[in-house]
């Protein structure tokens, strides 16, 4: 891996950094982001009753049928159904849920609720203890909670820089504030270029997971150099302890990504639409902090590391104290 020696190709990054993020930004300014996944991916129309249709399967039955002929008569195709149960406070209501894919207009919904209320009514098969009602909702696919979790990890990422910089220098924070910064742009850029379909909001989450996964790994160059720094016998200048410590650093950075992007893969495959609209492209985020941290990070970081050897050699000769007088 050292033959690839990325610390001698910072142009090459930037490059490609640079093409992809501004023409990332172009793109945001013209289309914006794909925010088809604000759309619903399904409507549900939910038909809840009480205990005693609960005991009585006809009654079911009869529901069931004055609801599918509706269904039948809008043209409608329920693509799911379920039995709920315990939907209400007291956990003795039940009710059967229809799911249609796409979105229902509100003029069919009103219409539908309309003619099954009617038919309900004039049921004969239901007692007058039975009690039903129909509602229609759409999936909701985002909440309250996303927002909590962005401002989570604002806060972790500002709360690293400030553990790199007392920890381990003000040099590996500041690569370390490069390289999320990067991080950020880049998968904001590849969501528009790409036109991937995120919520309205979710943008700003997958780039700041993307600045937060940047300084984890980060941390692992830092604690390699850092031990490499201990080891020493003598200080090791800047070229020979970014080769090195990216040496011993790489592979930890590399299985770290896999396993981070693994687990955001079964993620989105075993969990339900919504979330899996969510975690999928989150591994857009996993791959750029997997990128700057393989390649763009130390080359960043050689740089930095030889501005700061070289301050500290010129603060060395310089000569501290008052110039002795000559002897007359």
């Amino acid at each position: 891996m050292n033959k690839l020696a990325p610390w001698k190709r910072l142009p090459i990054w930037l490059a490609i950094s640079a093409v992809v993020i501004i023409a990332g930004i172009i793109l945001m300014a013209l289309l914006g982001f794909n925010n088809a996944a604000e759309k619903p991916e399904n409507t549900k129309y939910e038909v809840e009753y009480n205990i005693v249709v609960i005991n009585d399967e006809d009654m079911q039955n009869s529901i069931k049928a004055s609801c599918e002929e509706v269904f039948k008569n809008n043209h409608l195709s329920v693509a799911d159904f379920q039995t709920a149960q315990g939907t209400g406070e007291t956990q003795d209501r039940n009710a059967f849920i229809y799911t249609f894919t796409g979105e229902v207009s509100a003029e069919t919904q009103a219409k539908v609720k309309s003619e099954v209320d009617s038919k309900l009514a004039a049921n004969t098969n239901l007692t007058d203890l039975a009690d039903v009602y129909t509602t229609w909702h759409t999936e909701s696919l985002t909440s309250a909670v996303d927002y909590v979790w962005r401002g989570a990890i604002a806060v972790g990422v500002v709360a690293a820089l400030i553990y790199l910089g007392i920890r381990f220098g003000v040099g590996c924070a500041l690569t370390g504030l490069a390289i999320s910064l990067h991080d950020a742009l880049f998968t904001l850029a590849v969501l528009a270029i790409a036109r991937i379909p995120v919520y309205a909001a979710a943008p700003v989450w997958y780039a700041a997971a993307a600045a937060l996964l940047s300084l984890a790994f980060w941390l692992i160059h830092c604690i390699k150099l850092r031990t490499l720094k201990k080891e020493s016998q003598v200080p090791l200048d800047a070229d020979t302890a970014v080769e090195t410590g990216y040496a011993g650093a790489w592979k930890w950075v590399a299985v770290s990504a896999g396993l981070v992007a693994v687990v955001v893969l079964l993620t989105g495959l075993i969990a339900t639409a919504g979330v899996r609209t969510m975690a999928l492209p989150l591994l857009i985020a996993v791959v750029a902090a997997a990128y700057s941290n393989l390649l763009l990070g130390p080359a960043i970081h050689l740089h930095v590391r030889r501005a700061f050897d070289k301050l500290s050699r010129g603060n060395k000769l310089k000569y501290v104290g008052k110039e002795k007088k000559a002897d007359k």
